[in-house]
């Protein structure tokens, strides 16, 4: 079989598989040519060529002559091209008629069904997942802001960390940050720089937090289900009032207890 590189990737990406633009690209080069001359070229056996050959002629891209011995012709590359482009333009047409009627069901069967009571506890996976609901969370704060962290969890993601609550702040929203920091760890400048803003407080905790923990509005939290926001851990989301309350009961009791880390 004759070595076409490219152009092969190119037909497989118009739909055809790697054998039939093999077949196709082969029988382009030649006049015409009899299905013993084609099994020669490409090493591939009669009945499987039988096969590509009767794709090939479904795609109209190959014409048969009933001669003796029996020869087959392709249709010009450049014509080739353009009609598997037009093929392929019209199942990609058919398919986004489909997905918007898809969209259509989803909505009228979304407005149809009667909201259920509202969930208040949801089981979060770790990785995006975790990070588009903290991201949703935060959107949709309003007054407070209430966070306990392990700084070691976030020391690698301080940019993520610095552009979160630049986000809360610049909202006018009251934050309280209570931090634990290892022997011989200290804040970098760029959180420093948050006492800027007078809703700004941080402080630091002597002993390690229970859990890491996320409050919003006293309405919603977010916690680890263990002492450290571990990779490969998921988080637990939650706005049963109840819970919430106990949860800002034990920040307020670790707030109490903690000591003003910047002036």
């Amino acid at each position: 079989m004759l070595n076409y590189g490219e152009d092969i990737q190119t037909l497989t990406r118009l739909g055809l598989t790697i054998h039939q633009a093999e077949v196709y690209l082969t029988l382009a080069k030649m006049e015409k040519a009899t299905i013993k001359t084609l099994s020669s070229i490409s090493k591939i056996d009669r009945a499987n060529l039988y096969r590509i050959i009767t794709r090939l002629q479904e795609l109209n891209l190959v014409e048969k002559f009933l001669a003796n011995p029996t020869t087959f012709k392709a249709l010009p590359v450049n014509e080739g091209i353009m009609l598997l482009l037009e093929r392929r333009e019209a199942e990609y047409s058919e398919v986004k008629a489909k997905v918007k009627e898809l969209l259509k069901r989803h909505k009228q069967s979304s407005e149809a069904v009667p909201a259920e009571k509202e969930c208040q506890f949801a089981l979060i996976p770790s990785g995006k997942l975790t990070s588009r609901k903290v991201a949703e969370m935060i959107d949709s704060n309003l007054k407070t802001h209430e966070i306990i962290i392990f700084w070691k969890d976030f020391e690698d993601q301080i940019d993520h960390v610095v552009a979160m609550w630049t986000k809360v702040l610049l909202k006018g929203i009251k934050a309280r940050v209570i931090v634990f920091l290892e022997e011989k760890e200290k804040l970098p400048k760029k959180i420093e720089e948050f006492t800027k803003y007078n809703q700004f407080e941080i402080r630091k905790t002597q002993a390690p937090p229970r859990a890491t923990i996320s409050i919003i509005d006293e309405k919603e939290a977010f916690l680890s289900v263990t002492p450290r926001l571990s990779p490969g851990n998921p988080g637990l989301w939650m706005s049963n009032p109840t819970i919430v309350g106990l949860i800002r009961e034990y920040f307020e009791l670790v707030w109490r207890n903690s000591e003003k880390l910047l002036p």
